[in-house]
């Protein structure tokens, strides 16, 4: 009697008591799962990108980093985020501010107007006039990234805002009881292409480079805001042989509140080793040609003749050495 009275009483005991397990993590942490959809950027292909999630309540960020262009799953605590992503393979850029969200940014390093000449040892170089005291810094790298703000983390789900730039309805996207966030990345640097047409003796052309003053120097990621600091920036140059010279090269693009203008200059060196920059004439003034770009984006140049001249026979090579560009200029009509 005795063994079946306790066998009774822990039977009671048991249908009783609901056997609750002891939570020692406050606040939870939950599994998130990172997309990442490219509908606004479809010819993207960085290596790998990176997120990182800002508490709101302050402190730094958390960084995420993904292998190719899908995502991936992370752990986060339960609270409220703001997010900024970008692609985590570049190799020019550098970064400043990542502990804060509003500040995050870009910039890249001084170069000098002639970096993109092949065996170059000289740092003077004609710069346009105006932007004699314009830092040069070189091209960034590519990138994509977007934000993303409102981020919540619950013990029921997730929820967000973020803004995809497809047809640009810029309606919200806000997703709720499932722990998945989808972020839309689009380019966060320009591309600027030039057309140098009707090019005059462009076979004797040993090599070619060129810069465009009155850029910006940083971007920010949160606000896409770029520096209101003007700096010139060099790029690259190639030729047909025939007549005509292209180009392409990234840029942060300019402020739409900096009245500096954008001006070329083109440093040429010719097969007998001479010398020439091609400076301040009107056709190389393409401010107008940036600013009113279809696209602020996609920037496309186009520039009407450069004589190049006939070099001497039985030149001396190349030879880079210092203060002895022969400047070709122009008298701008007013």
């Amino acid at each position: 009697m005795k063994r079946l009275f306790y066998f009774i009483t822990l039977a009671l005991l048991c249908t009783a008591c609901e056997h609750k397990e002891l939570c020692f993590q406050h606040p939870h942490l939950k599994t998130v799962r990172v997309e990442f959809d490219w509908r606004d950027a479809p010819q993207a292909d960085p290596d790998g990108m990176c997120v990182y999630f800002y508490p709101v309540a302050g402190g730094s960020g958390q960084r995420f980093d993904f292998r190719g262009t899908t995502g991936g799953e992370v752990q986060l605590r339960v609270g409220e985020y703001v997010v900024i992503c970008y692609n985590n393979d570049t190799e020019i850029v550098e970064f400043y501010n990542t502990d804060d969200f509003g500040t995050h940014g870009i910039y890249t390093r001084e170069g000098n107007p002639l970096e993109p000449i092949y065996g170059n040892a000289a740092n003077y170089a004609p710069r346009a006039e105006g932007s004699e005291e314009e830092r040069v810094t070189v091209s960034p790298d590519m990138m994509w990234g977007c934000t993303a703000t409102e981020v919540e983390v619950t013990d029921e789900g997730l929820s967000y805002v973020c803004v995809p730039f497809e047809g640009q309805d810029k309606e919200a996207v806000t997703e709720r009881d499932e722990y998945v966030i989808t972020l839309y990345p689009h380019e966060l640097v320009c591309t600027y292409t030039y057309e140098v047409r009707n090019v005059s003796n462009l076979k004797h052309m040993s090599q070619m480079c060129g810069t465009l003053s009155g850029m910006a120097g940083t971007l920010t990621f949160a606000s896409e805001e770029v520096g209101r600091e003007s700096v010139t920036v060099p790029f690259a140059s190639e030729s047909d042989g025939v007549s005509t010279v292209t180009g392409r090269f990234y840029t942060f693009g300019h402020h739409l509140e900096n009245p500096d203008p954008h001006r070329m200059v083109f440093y040429v060196v010719m097969d007998d080793g001479s010398k020439y920059c091609y400076k301040d004439t009107e056709k190389l003034d393409v401010t107008t040609q940036v600013h009113e770009a279809p696209d602020f984006r996609h920037v496309h140049i186009i520039i009407d003749g450069l004589d190049l001249p006939q070099p001497i026979e039985n030149g001396h090579g190349f030879d880079m050495t210092v203060d002895d560009w022969e400047v070709v200029e122009e008298e701008i009509e007013i």
